[in-house]
């Protein structure tokens, strides 16, 4: 008989997030001997698009999914009463189920979790996706200067120490990650309590084997030299910088072009505003479901981001790294970011650049046409570390050691 789980995220499984980075462990965990009792958050805009897909994944799996809708523009306060209504959901599923472990992911849900742990004595995995409080801090959501919103900074440091302690199971996505932790709260013996899970993809959908290139949906010709940015536009990512490095790039790779799939169009038009008509010449925007996301990176020769540089950044693991390595793509990003000096000094993932200046944008480019050619090579990054049925076999184990408990 499956022993009954309760898995809480307050990422939708509709969002591109829960798509790749949820639901996948989630059937994994459900074929592999557990009922997954889901709870999540859902926009009313992406559920409506995206419901029958999540069905239909779920569909003969011992997958119970429950949510409600979610407003993503509300503030911090309005969070707290979306906290009682997954704790009240949650309360009921126990009721009915008799929940043997509870799973949350990141910081709102682990709220949750941790009064199940001191309530219901229910094994606590915190999955907590990097360091969430201080996130918000570093990317300028929250402001110290504001006196609630240092509170609420205040509060989840705290509520993190508690996480850590007390909780059985610790998941982090990086080692830079852990190291730091351990700095903090050398007495909490996170060593035996963590597994380093770093954001991982299905390498088998994300393959250059498995698509058909989409040159005709994109203004692109097989002359050019495609590079591509994938994602969120703002907040993290430095766009101007990227811009600008590729306009450096130019002067070294003439059939240079930039394509930059994202949804936020709106944010991406503001940013190029600072651009001539000839700069934008080399710029290409295009918006594609999650499920086409391997047809346009399999255009690219390469892939590019910058992230701002922050304190937090250390324990952030990008999808889009494992997405891009697996299509055989070498990555352009900074340095400082979770453990991409390991994974670009030792694996020669791509090219780190260490600064946001011309001189810094031109050493970078001298290192990428140096670099191999080979996609195997950089997919077998990939394969070797950020492989989807990695991520789910650690997973299994931490659920299998656990409910053994119970």
């Amino acid at each position: 008989m499956n022993k009954n789980t309760l898995y809480i995220t307050f990422d939708g499984l509709s969002d591109p997030l829960g798509q790749s980075q949820i639901l996948p462990y989630v059937c994994g965990l459900a074929q592999s001997g557990f009922h997954v009792n889901v709870l999540s958050c859902e926009k009313k805009e992406r559920l409506r698009k995206e419901k029958t897909t999540i069905l239909s994944a779920i569909d003969k799996l011992p997958i119970s999914w429950n949510y409600i809708l979610y407003d993503a523009e509300g503030g911090m306060l309005s969070r707290f009463f979306y906290i009682l209504r997954i704790w009240n959901l949650a309360r009921k599923t126990h009721r009915k189920k008799n929940i043997e472990l509870v799973h949350c992911r990141s910081y709102l849900a682990s709220l949750i979790g941790l009064a199940f742990k001191r309530r219901f004595k229910i094994p606590f995995v915190f999955d907590m996706r990097g360091f969430w409080a201080d996130e918000r801090l570093d990317g300028g959501i929250w402001k110290e200067g504001k006196p609630i919103e240092a509170f609420f900074y205040s509060y989840f440091k705290k509520k993190e120490k508690q996480f850590l302690s007390e909780s059985d199971a610790v998941i982090s996505l990086t080692h830079a990650g852990l190291k730091e932790l351990n700095a903090q709260f050398p007495k909490n013996n996170l060593d035996e309590r963590t597994t380093i899970i770093p954001c991982c993809t299905n390498t088998d959908k994300f393959s250059r084997k498995a698509v058909k290139p989409v040159d005709s949906l994109v203004d692109v010709s097989s002359n050019d030299h495609v590079l591509i940015y994938t994602g969120s536009i703002g907040t993290w990512y430095y766009t101007k910088e990227m811009i600008d490095c590729i306009l450096i790039w130019k002067q070294l790779i003439p059939n240079l072009k930039l394509l930059i799939l994202t949804k936020d169009a709106e944010e991406l038009d503001k940013i190029l505003t600072n651009y001539t008509l000839e700069q934008r010449k080399i710029i290409i925007s295009a918006s594609a479901s999650y499920k086409d996301v391997p047809a346009y990176l399999s255009i690219a020769k390469a892939a590019i981001f910058f992230i701002k540089p922050a304190y937090s950044k250390i324990a952030s693991s990008p999808t889009k790294m494992a997405e891009c390595w697996a299509m055989g793509l070498p990555i352009i990003t900074n340095s400082g970011i979770g453990d991409n000096d390991l994974y670009f000094n030792t694996n020669k993932g791509g090219v780190l650049v260490e600064g946001f200046s011309t001189p810094d944008y031109r050493s970078a480019c001298q290192s990428y046409l140096s670099l191999s050619a080979d996609p195997d090579h950089y997919r077998s990054i990939a394969l070797n570390h950020f492989d989807t049925s990695m991520a789910i076999a650690k997973y299994v184990a931490i659920y299998k050691k656990l409910t053994a408990k119970s």
